[in-house]
């Protein structure tokens, strides 16, 4: 298998028959060596696609060794786009929480300013 996930006790390898949410709790880092004939990097790659698409909040750290290969070079880079999407997913729902604070704060205010 050549994608492992660490955590700080612990190194398990991906299970692809396993959502990838419950197998990266409290990890801290995960390496992708990438073999062609590996078909598990692929469903890795889905995986956290859809993670993306579904807004997910989780933090990962990608490493992709390319072994001098194309294709891992090309996966190298998706995985530094993807970890950038889960950034900017974390940032919209930081902003989101912090306007949704401010209007509820907003309305506070406003009902005692009425004295309702």
């Amino acid at each position: 298998m050549c994608v492992k996930i660490f955590s700080d006790k612990s190194e398990t390898e991906y299970d692809a028959s396993r959502p990838l949410e419950d197998q990266i709790g409290g990890s801290n880092k995960i390496v992708i060596d990438y073999r062609p004939e590996d078909s598990s990097i692929e469903k890795f790659v889905d995986e956290v696609e859809r993670i993306c698409k579904n807004g997910i909040s989780c933090n990962l750290n990608i490493e992709v060794m390319t072994n001098n290969i194309l294709r891992g070079a090309k996966i190298k880079r998706k995985a530094k786009e993807l970890v950038f999407d889960l950034k900017l997913n974390d940032l919209i729902k930081l902003m989101s929480t912090v306007q949704s604070v401010t209007d509820k704060k907003l309305e506070e205010m406003s009902q005692l300013c009425l004295k309702r």
